[in-house]
């Protein structure tokens, strides 16, 4: 049964007919937003104890971070601005988001989002063991 009281989805996300006002928007649990800025956060905390020991190091690490936080709180800001959205297909058991290579389920598109803050974080690691263990 459908409930009249309640908007439709979106036929597929971006849909050109939408008129309820919510959008299909990012379509991603909000754990995994989480996750990437924690890895983002961790990986500039690992450099700044692995690098920044004057004052030139401290200056590029804080003008990294100003950049990151102008792309994603102007990507914030710009999606607020917006309205609602739907909740992630994710979020349910055995969703998939559709995307325009096919359907990715929660694993998939887990792995693709989070490789390079991941990635980033192993970065900074071995930036941190290779300063600790050579002495430079």
């Amino acid at each position: 049964m459908s409930d009249p009281l309640r908007d439709r989805p979106a036929y597929r996300p971006n849909d050109p007919y939408e008129t309820s006002g919510i959008q299909a928007g990012f379509q991603l649990p909000r754990w995994i937003w989480r996750v990437m800025f924690g890895c983002y956060a961790l990986f500039f905390l690992i450099i700044a104890v692995a690098t920044g020991r004057d004052t030139a190091a401290l200056m590029m690490i804080v003008i990294s971070v100003f950049y990151v936080v102008m792309v994603f709180g102007t990507t914030g800001i710009l999606n607020a601005q917006k309205g609602p959205e739907y909740d992630s297909p994710l979020d349910r058991v055995g969703g998939v988001l559709e995307t325009r290579t096919g359907p990715m389920n929660l694993r998939a598109v887990g792995a693709q989002i989070l490789a390079v803050p991941i990635g980033m974080v192993f970065l900074g690691i071995t930036v941190l063991v290779a300063r600790a263990t050579g002495g430079f």
